[in-house]
């Protein structure tokens, strides 16, 4: 009987590549932390790696846990005689769909992603052209990956803008168009530091209460808003969005000191729903917690299966039993909004 080991291993490097296995066989790793959980990403590519640690950065950082790592698995096909760069705008071509535990991320012509939820493990398939751009690869797919992963597993969501005031933290929630960036950037210009003007994440570790953000020190100003920033507007970098194009601002590069890079135990927090009216002054009103739920459920994501739904609440609720809660009707004073917010502390 001959030894089918060794023929396997004589023959082999001579036998077709057909699915590309050799090719496609990773051979570069890294590992990054998410809220403190261990991230592995592998590929047979190794500049596309770049994008993990990409998106390291883009959320609050935390002591390493001791967890179960996920993994992200990232396959480079190709080069492709004459396959094109993807364009600009690749964003408006993604997309997106989900069954029972999977999501699948479609990038046209530049990629395919299947993402395992309950085993917190993602498959992606690559065209060179996109790997190259590592910064496209952490916009459009990693940070999908991982804020579903985040999700499903053990973390709340709401989209809100989270800034600290002397160590004193405020959340501001509002519909998209009704000035949460716009405030929570006076506020910034006036000392307060950011957190997240985007999305923040709520946990539970060691019987305590824990506040994360994504993207952390940036904001991400329409066009519209610019001229009222100057400042901001000298650094800001164009940064193609869902059906427009917004201006990404990092604030570290602006100006050490005006963001906040690490997650913060919850112990109080003022939690304002935002409201804009026609008038200079701003004014602070109180607001219930039943006049409060209804904006959480439009304006946040929950990973939508009963269970998990009713962690993602419970979570959120355990937040709101460390809040006061605030209605913020914001006029068009830059000095009346910052005064008004200001006078929370004082309450």
């Amino acid at each position: 009987m001959p030894d089918f080991d060794e023929l396997f291993r004589l023959y082999s490097p001579h036998m077709e590549d057909f699915w590309s296995r050799r090719a496609s066989a990773p051979k570069y790793q890294q590992t990054i932390h998410v809220f403190g959980q261990p991230v592995v990403f592998d590929s047979n590519h190794k500049s596309v790696l770049e994008a993990a640690s990409l998106a390291e950065a883009m959320y609050s950082t935390a002591g390493k846990l001791n967890l179960p790592a996920w993994h992200v698995h990232l396959t480079v096909h190709g080069p492709a005689p004459g396959h094109p760069p993807p364009p600009e705008r690749l964003v408006d071509l993604l997309q997106y769909a989900g069954t029972d535990e999977w999501v699948w991320i479609g990038l046209a012509d530049w990629g395919n992603c299947w993402v395992d939820m309950r085993r917190a493990e993602a498959y992606a398939v690559l065209a060179h052209t996109l790997a190259e751009q590592p910064a496209q690869v952490c916009q459009l797919l990693l940070n999908t990956i991982l804020n579903n992963l985040i999700s499903r597993h053990g973390h709340s969501m709401l989209h809100a803008s989270a800034l600290l005031h002397d160590g004193r933290l405020l959340l501001l929630q509002a519909p998209h168009g009704a000035g949460k960036t716009t405030t929570a950037s006076r506020l910034i210009l006036n000392g307060y530091r950011l957190v997240s003007d985007s999305q923040v994440y709520i946990c539970e570790r060691d019987g305590d209460l824990w506040l994360g953000g994504f993207p952390v020190g940036r904001l991400r100003l329409r066009a519209d808003v610019l001229p009222l920033f100057p400042l901001l507007a000298a650094e800001a970098e164009p940064e193609p969005v869902r059906d427009e194009t917004k201006y990404r601002v990092g604030l570290e590069r602006l100006r050490p000191g005006l963001s906040h890079p690490d997650m913060i135990q919850v112990r109080r927090v003022e939690y304002c729903l935002l409201e804009r009216w026609d008038r200079s002054a701003s004014t602070v009103e109180p607001l219930t917690e039943g006049e409060l739920w209804p904006a959480i459920m439009v304006n946040s994501l929950h990973y939508d299966t009963p269970a998990l739904w009713r962690e993602n609440l419970g979570r959120i609720g355990l937040l709101l039993q460390r809040a006061n809660l605030h209605r913020l009707r914001i006029g068009s004073s830059e000095a009346g909004i910052v005064e008004a917010v200001d006078g929370l502390w004082t309450r």
